[in-house]
C-alpha cells in the first residue's frame, strides 16, 4: 500500500515537473511587445511555425496595419482585414462599416472591429470614395472571422491614386512570407501578456498558434498595445 502511494506521489511530482517546464520555455521565447515592434526586425529573430494560414488569394494586397485589398477588373478595390486580425479577434460582436459616399484617406480609420465594448480600429488602406459596403456584416458579423478573404469583406472603394497605394503593400510570396513573420509576432505577444490562469490554453494542441480569439483572453492595456503595434503603421 505504501508502495503504491509513493509511486502515485512520483508520477504526480513528474506530471507537475512537464508543466511547469512548458510553462518555463514558452515564457522563454517570449520577448516584450514593445521590443519586438523595433522597426528593421528580420524573419529570423522569430521561430516561424507552419501551422499558420498565411495562404493569400491571388491579387490580394496586405497592408502593414493587417487590412487587405483586392483591385476588381472595374478598378475598384475590395477591403477588408487579414487572416491574422480574423484569428486574433475571433467572431467580433459587431463591424462598424464606414458609410457609402464617404471619402477615406490612406492610414486614416475606415472600420471598426466590437468585441463586448472593445474596439479595434482598422485603417484605410487606399485614399478614395467608399462605393458600398457589405450589409451582410451587419447581421454575420462572424463572416470576418471565418472568411476574411472571401464573404467577410468591408467595403469597396474607388481609389484616387491605386498605383501609388498598391505600391506600398504586399502582395503574393512577400505578402505570406510577412504574414507569417506577424503571426509568429503575435505568439511572442500571447506570450507575454496572457494572464497566467489562461496560459495553458493560449495556444493550440501542438503549443503553435494561438487560439482562435486569444486577444479577447486579454487585459484592456494588452488591447491597447495590440492595436498600437500591430493596426497602426510602423
Amino acid at each position: 500500500m505504501v508502495a503504491v502511494f509513493v509511486a502515485l506521489m512520483f508520477v504526480g511530482l513528474v506530471l507537475t515537473d512537464l508543466v511547469l517546464q512548458k510553462l518555463k520555455a514558452r515564457r522563454a521565447v517570449a520577448v516584450s511587445p514593445q521590443a519586438s515592434w523595433v522597426p528593421g526586425a528580420t524573419l529570423e529573430r522569430l521561430a516561424r511555425p507552419r501551422s499558420f494560414p498565411c495562404g493569400i488569394p491571388q491579387g490580394v494586397y496586405l497592408s502593414q496595419g493587417h487590412a487587405w485589398f483586392r483591385p476588381d477588373p472595374s478598378g475598384e478595390v475590395r477591403v477588408g482585414a487579414d487572416a491574422l486580425l480574423a484569428h486574433a479577434l475571433g467572431a467580433p460582436d459587431r463591424v462598424t462599416l464606414p458609410k457609402v459616399g464617404d471619402t477615406v484617406r490612406r492610414g486614416q480609420p475606415l472600420f471598426y472591429l466590437v468585441h463586448i465594448g472593445r474596439t479595434l480600429t482598422v485603417s484605410s488602406l487606399v485614399t478614395g470614395k467608399v462605393l458600398a459596403v457589405n450589409d451582410a456584416l451587419r447581421e454575420l458579423p462572424e463572416l470576418v472571422a471565418r472568411e476574411p478573404y472571401g464573404d467577410g469583406w468591408v467595403c469597396k472603394v474607388a481609389p484616387a491614386h491605386l498605383d501609388d497605394d498598391s505600391g506600398r503593400m504586399r502582395s503574393g510570396e512577400k505578402a505570406a512570407t510577412w504574414l507569417e513573420y506577424e503571426f509568429a509576432r503575435f505568439c511572442e505577444f500571447i506570450g507575454v501578456n496572457i494572464p497566467a490562469d489562461l496560459a495553458l490554453g493560449a495556444t493550440s494542441v501542438d503549443g503553435g498558434l494561438p487560439a482562435l480569439g486569444s486577444l479577447t483572453q486579454l487585459s484592456d492595456q494588452a488591447w491597447r498595445a495590440f492595436e498600437a503595434g500591430f493596426l497602426r503603421a510602423r
